[in-house]
């Protein structure tokens, strides 16, 4: 099939009724959306591949060059290493951006396969363009890793083995979803509520983000707290969070910020980012956890992405594994694509916990 192409640097370029469109109401991938993304990400290069068929746009997939990159690298010494080698030659990352989402937009078969090949085309030619040190497709499900269409030179793996975690609400408010919790479950959620009154500890909900520093000291704090590398856009997420459907939670003590997170919707889904705690604050995590359970309900959401980490207290309430960690990627350097494959070879085997988001 012979595709019409255009290669855009901004949603605006397109659009926001023929984005939206193609989009279909799916979460994360509206033009509002893609807007926050650009103003958040302002350092790196948004690189959008429409394909259209007779003057109609059927597929897209949306690229970010990226000099910086939190890499889900377990080895200080190699992740230190790759950030050199990033500043150098930059990343060219298929995503929705800011979340683990694929930016894949894809027909459905017969055409997948032929509409997939020609944007692992377009997108060879980019990063060749703009000198990228990999091309990754990244957030995929494995069987999307089998998909007729990829190229058999592009090598997978498994990002960082740390998959993130949803839940499916079915519940018309909190009370009843705290009703299906098991019975001990419930007694942890009466007796964190016990203690945290007893501390004084109190979660407020805010419309955005007053207090920018302290919030960055206790998201760097659990950054730390579980070796992992800092969020580059962080500050950003924090600063354009009121471009579209975010709730700030706070938990404080006596008007002192003992905790945050930053809840983030597009459509019916939302998820939870931003996660900060002061450690010397027993029972923040779980206060904070309520109270954006309780807000998603309220808010009518579908869907809430909670994150990899501290799995056996997310799936107590509520929470199961998503499967969409695998990736696939290529280098031009073959330097570098032996590279890749020595450090996806020492990641496999790691079972290490990320921090709880």
């Amino acid at each position: 099939m012979n595709f019409e192409i255009q290669i855009a640097h901004r949603v605006a370029e397109i659009g926001q009724a023929e984005w939206d469109r193609l989009s279909a109401g799916r979460p994360f991938t509206s033009y509002q959306w893609y807007s926050f993304g650009e103003a958040v990400l302002a350092d790196c290069l948004p690189i959008y591949i429409v394909l259209s068929n007779q003057g109609e746009a059927i597929a897209r997939a949306t690229f970010w060059l990226k000099r910086r990159e939190p890499l889900p690298i377990s080895s200080r010494p190699l992740r230190l290493f790759m950030e050199a080698v990033l500043r150098r030659w930059p990343l060219l990352m298929c995503q929705v951006p800011l979340t683990s989402l694929s930016g894949l937009t894809l027909p459905e078969p017969p055409v997948r396969a032929s509409a997939l090949k020609r944007i692992v085309q377009v997108a060879q030619e980019e990063a060749r363009k703009h000198q990228a040190s990999f091309l990754i497709f990244s957030y995929l499900e494995q069987v999307e890793t089998e998909w007729e269409g990829w190229p058999q030179n592009y090598a997978s793996m498994t990002t960082g083995g740390d998959p993130g975690t949803s839940m499916t609400i079915a519940w018309p408010d909190f009370e009843s979803y705290l009703k299906h919790l098991s019975r001990k479950t419930q007694k942890n959620y009466r007796r964190n509520c016990r203690f945290a009154q007893d501390l004084g500890l109190e979660v407020k909900n805010h419309s955005t983000v007053p207090a920018v520093e302290e919030a960055l000291r206790l998201i760097r704090n659990v950054e730390q707290r579980h070796n992992g590398p800092p969020n580059p856009w962080m500050r950003g997420m924090l600063e354009h969070a009121h471009r579209i459907n975010a709730q700030w939670m706070t938990a404080e003590i006596k008007g002192q910020m003992a905790g945050c997170e930053l809840v983030l919707g597009d459509g019916d889904t939302f998820f939870v980012t931003a996660l900060g705690l002061d450690y010397q604050v027993p029972h923040t995590y779980f206060m904070l956890g309520y109270a954006d359970i309780r807000w998603a309900i309220e808010a009518g959401a579908k869907c809430l992405r909670w994150g990899s980490g501290a799995y056996e207290a997310k799936q107590r309430l509520g929470f199961q594994l998503e499967s969409n960690n695998a990736m696939l990627y290529l280098s031009q350097n073959p330097w570098l694509q032996r590279l890749g494959r020595w450090a996806s070879d020492l990641e496999r085997p790691s079972k290490r916990e990320g921090a709880p988001s």
